[in-house]
């Protein structure tokens, strides 16, 4: 968490896990005197573990029967989230601030999303949003894959217009480097050109047929 942290946004972290403070927040990455409210253990783990989700709060409730319940429910609520965003985890659950390794279903890519952002409706495949990284030495093999040689380096983005000249044709032409993943776009020309048989061939055939 970037900045200063607020005292008392600490202590309803700390609270919203079962844990009541005994004293004032002593930083991040001290250990902080606490009492389980559910078993009344006296525990003291540190801001950044509870907060992360790396430490569940009472150690000694979550030996017990109930704290193993607790633990699996708060697992499959964020399971269920998550695959309601469109993931399916490939890990246990490892908190909601910590990176979950996923396989995004719309396009079968590995991600690391963090379940709050989810939450909030942030987060996501940057892939399938447009704002993942791209090799430029890669975009070009995807373009050339295609017949489509690029006239101008990669603008770098895959929503950007790329200017290319089709090899087959000669037909200069912006693809945008999305499309051509979707199977989209490419030399317009040659696509109208492959299309025209078939419409030629279906206005024909009620012809023949009389």
């Amino acid at each position: 968490m970037a900045g200063r942290i607020d005292p008392d946004t600490a202590a309803a972290v700390m609270r919203a896990a079962g844990l009541e403070p005994l004293e004032p927040y002593p930083g991040a990455n001290v250990a902080w005197n606490c009492r389980c409210t559910d078993g009344a253990h006296r525990v003291a783990p540190t801001f950044t573990l509870v907060r992360t989700g790396r430490s569940a709060g009472c150690r000694e409730c979550g030996r017990t029967a109930a704290g193993r319940r607790r633990r699996a429910a708060g697992q499959e609520r964020a399971e269920t989230d998550m695959r309601a965003a469109g993931y399916e985890p490939l890990d246990p659950y490892p908190g909601a601030r910590v990176r979950w390794r996923c396989r995004h279903l719309p396009c079968g890519r590995t991600v690391h999303p963090r379940l709050f952002k989810i939450r909030a409706g942030g987060g996501g495949c940057l892939t399938c949003a447009g704002r993942a990284p791209v090799d430029p030495a890669a975009a070009v093999a995807e373009m050339r894959a295609i017949g489509m040689e690029p006239l101008e380096p990669f603008p770098g983005r895959v929503r950007d217009q790329w200017r290319c000249r089709c090899t087959r044709c000669g037909h200069v032409g912006t693809p945008m480097l999305n499309n051509i993943r979707r199977g989209q776009g490419g030399c317009y020309p040659c696509a109208h050109r492959h299309r025209q048989p078939s419409r030629l061939t279906a206005r024909a055939a009620p012809q023949a047929a009389g």
